[in-house]
């Protein structure tokens, strides 16, 4: 935990904020700041219908505390990732009281976990969520199905709004299986079933009452958007990140790096086999297997996207390694490791990334009432960098001629290329053309 902290540190320190995605969702919170409009994102002075609005949420909170800032945005993802430890030893400790919430704890220090909760993303926010539902469905199985179906549909609900319905593929599974993990207190399975089915309707309820006004405010093109193309149409065919069904199978020794080199966790999970039944681990798998095939099934595949198995694999581990040694020394490789790298990376990844003197460019040209122009598409790089408050107008690299003969004075930006006279390894930094152009 000191060396993640440390990590952190050196992250929001050291790295500046990353293009395109980590740039783009301050954008969109900048624009949900500006116009005081809490419903609807917006990117670029149109409505944004990517993503649910639960980390802007969580953004504009901290700014109404704190002021606009970068710090805070950056800090809710370590923020979030804290959160899903206080609930892993939670749901760990319902799964299993023989001290399986320590051993857990040790296998959320891998290489994606430590390196993906210090960016701003939805992911970690996502998996809190989804380790909310999961202590619900504990709960309801241990018998306290009130308290736990209220916290499976809150868990629900919150995933929808942090980032889809791409919730219920990491915590439906485990609640359909449940009378197979649950073997030392049976679940009844009519009640079981009908309180499964009254969580996810107040889960649906609480993404709804959400997503109903917000697309009657954001008109058709964004109510169809969020309802259709970004939930159910994203999962059924993937817009972006299209790739083979495989993509995962050779990434899984390094998304688990560095346990995936650690043979002793193999040798006991193989002695998992021949041992009985065990709830932790039953649990587990009905989490793990099953979303591991969805998402592989989905065409549409980030690295990311499977965060929120990790702590469910943190669990099997824990459970496997009941008898050995805890491997201490071994979880302080990663955040070591990429407490390394980010020092060793400072300078490239500010001469590559850091936008801040184009988006400066881009402000002293608003306030002086100058055009602004993006050749391309605009994914909100600059608004928040620059505290933008109009539109950038995107044109194509034909009409830049056209366009600035329009404005005169006007000031174009554009991505660097291998084609164009900077370097290839600077393709994020917007440049001003040269006089001629």
């Amino acid at each position: 935990m000191a060396l993640w902290g440390v990590l952190v540190a050196v992250a929001l320190t050291l790295r500046p904020l990353l293009p395109i995605d980590e740039t783009r969702y301050l954008s969109v919170a900048w624009e949900m700041w500006l116009r005081q409009d809490w419903l609807v994102p917006h990117l670029n002075g149109s409505p944004y219908p990517d993503k649910p609005p639960l980390l802007f949420w969580g953004i504009l909170l901290g700014w109404r505390v704190f002021g606009v800032n970068e710090w805070w945005p950056r800090l809710l993802p370590p923020l979030a990732a804290l959160l899903c430890l206080f609930l892993l030893v939670n749901l760990a400790r319902r799964l299993s009281p023989d001290g399986l919430a320590a051993r857990t704890v040790l296998f959320m220090s891998g290489l994606l976990w430590v390196l993906y909760s210090t960016l701003v993303l939805f992911d970690t926010l996502l998996t809190a969520c989804v380790l909310l539902a999961l202590v619900g469905a504990a709960d309801a199985a241990s018998g306290r199905p009130i308290r736990g179906w209220i916290a499976y549909g809150m868990g629900v609900g919150l995933g929808v709004l942090a980032k889809g319905p791409v919730v219920l593929v990491h915590v439906l599974p485990v609640a359909l299986l449940a009378p197979w993990w649950s073997v030392t207190a049976p679940v009844r399975r009519r009640r079981w079933y009908l309180g499964l089915v009254a969580a996810v309707a107040l889960g649906a309820a609480i993404g709804f009452a959400w997503a109903l006004p917000a697309g009657a405010r954001g008109g058709q093109a964004y109510r169809e958007a969020l309802l259709w193309k970004e939930s159910v149409g994203r999962i059924a065919h993937a817009f972006a990140h299209r790739r083979p069904w495989w993509w995962y199978l050779p990434l899984l020794p390094l998304l688990l790096f560095p346990w995936a080199l650690w043979p002793s966790l193999w040798r006991s999970f193989a002695e998992l086999r021949r041992g009985p039944p065990q709830v932790a681990t039953r649990f587990a798998l009905s989490c793990l297997v099953p979303g591991l095939i969805v998402f592989s099934l989905i065409s549409g595949k980030q690295v990311h996207y499977l965060m929120p198995l990790l702590p469910v694999f943190a669990i099997l581990a824990g459970t496997a390694i009941a008898t050995r040694p805890r491997p201490i020394s071994l979880s302080l490789v990663s955040p070591a490791l990429l407490i390394v790298a980010h020092l060793a990376a400072a300078g490239p990844l500010a001469w590559r990334y850091d936008l801040r003197p184009a988006a400066a460019e881009a402000k002293d040209a608003e306030r002086a009432g100058r055009p602004v122009a993006y050749v391309g598409g605009y994914e909100g790089q600059l608004h928040f960098l620059g505290r933008l408050e109009r539109p950038l107008e995107e044109v194509k690299l034909a009409d830049v001629g056209r366009w600035r003969a329009a404005h005169p004075g006007g000031l174009v930006l554009f991505r660097k290329t291998p084609a164009s006279s900077a370097p290839p390894s600077l393709p994020f930094r917007p440049k001003r053309p040269a006089a001629g152009d």
